[in-house]
């Protein structure tokens, strides 16, 4: 299946064109500028209208023609880069709609998590509380849908003819995306009886099936970069809510000290029924960590600020090195469903993970 869901960073380049000369004295860093889309052209450029002047672009945004589009000059110097200027509410509103609706505060898949299988699945992987669990993001990565094809081409490889099904049913009741997928096959083969009566729980089986492959989209065109967004599940009785887990282990040819080691940051994003929106960035270095929490409002912010001892005691018996965490009250905005998914594409100080060691 392919993803409805176009993902890319707001970035585009302007090209130089064979036997034209770039016409850099029309940029000025920290320039604002109107752009007309005048032609898309292929291996994702486009034809853009900007001060009277005809450039090629290369561009991973959906551009429509006839699409008038407001940019700023961000680079000038070896080649002209270009930032499309939309809040980062507006821009996760317009490229992911579906993984806001995924991942906001009353999302609810009840009809999905009653298939035994899927819902096995989907327990299995939940964020548990009361105790640690070192093996939580092993699982996670390995059976929350994220991984699915690169399991199948492993199986087709290595497995023969006469065994390859048999493991490929086992590999199934493994994997969210497979499970699911299982689903609208058998669904297919029974016909139009079951597409009647189970209609709208298949409709909803595609549509987290099309959010898992948008999870997918996004960490492949991160990860170059080092970063990974995940969606964990979240149980509180029988109801099914998602959290969000972002770990960026840094560019290889970056985020380095002169020991060569990286800092490793990671962050997630709960709603929880106590708390509210909470979310948690913490940073580290070898076995040195910093980090802080944002909370919705002064008064639970005051009463996590009571469980810090607790936490850094918890993190000395496992021999890190403490720096400092903080509690903070939040802006609306570091707490909003699409703020990690925005970071994605960040740099440098405008990073939400950039807390410095």
């Amino acid at each position: 299946m392919i993803s409805k869901i176009h993902i890319s960073p707001p970035e585009m380049v302007i090209q130089k064109e064979a036997g034209k000369a770039l016409g850099k004295s029309v940029f000025k860093k920290g320039q604002v500028v109107t752009a007309t889309v005048l032609q898309l052209l292929s291996s994702g450029k486009a034809k853009l209208l900007i001060n009277g002047e005809t450039l090629i672009a290369k561009t991973g945004l959906l551009l429509s023609p006839g699409e008038e589009l407001t940019l700023k000059v961000v680079q000038q110097k070896g080649s002209v880069q270009l930032k499309l200027q939309e809040s980062p509410e507006a821009l996760g509103t317009k490229q992911l709609v579906s993984l806001i609706r995924f991942l906001s505060r009353n999302n609810a898949l009840p009809d999905i998590s009653k298939n035994p299988v899927v819902k096995d699945i989907l327990r299995e992987t939940a964020l548990k509380s009361g105790k640690r669990d070192d093996s939580f993001l092993p699982r996670l990565i390995e059976k929350n849908g994220m991984m699915w094809e690169k399991k199948m081409g492993s199986l087709v490889k290595t497995q023969g003819q006469d065994t390859l099904n048999l493991n490929l049913v086992q590999l199934q009741k493994q994997d969210l995306k497979g499970a699911l997928l299982n689903e609208l096959a058998q669904a297919s083969h029974l016909g139009d009886a079951l597409a009647a009566t189970r209609g709208d729980t298949l409709e909803k089986t595609v549509a987290f099936i099309e959010t898992l492959e948008s999870f997918q989209l996004l960490n492949t065109q991160t990860s170059e970069s080092g970063r990974y967004l995940l969606p964990f599940p979240v149980f509180v009785g029988s109801e099914l809510s998602f959290g969000q887990l972002l770990i960026d282990t840094g560019d290889k040819k970056q985020d380095k000290n002169k020991d060569g080691h990286r800092v490793i940051r990671v962050s997630f994003l709960l709603n929880m029924t106590q708390l509210g929106a909470v979310r948690a960035d913490f940073s580290l270095l070898k076995k040195a960590i910093t980090g802080r929490f944002l909370l919705e409002n002064e008064g639970v912010c005051a009463y996590m600020k009571t469980l810090i001892p607790e936490l850094k005691t918890k993190f000395e018996q496992l021999e890190y090195d403490i720096g400092n965490i903080e509690c903070l009250t939040a802006a609306k905005a570091q707490i909003r469903p699409n703020v990690l998914m925005a970071s994605l594409f960040e740099t440098g100080d405008d990073s939400v993970l950039n807390i410095v060691i």
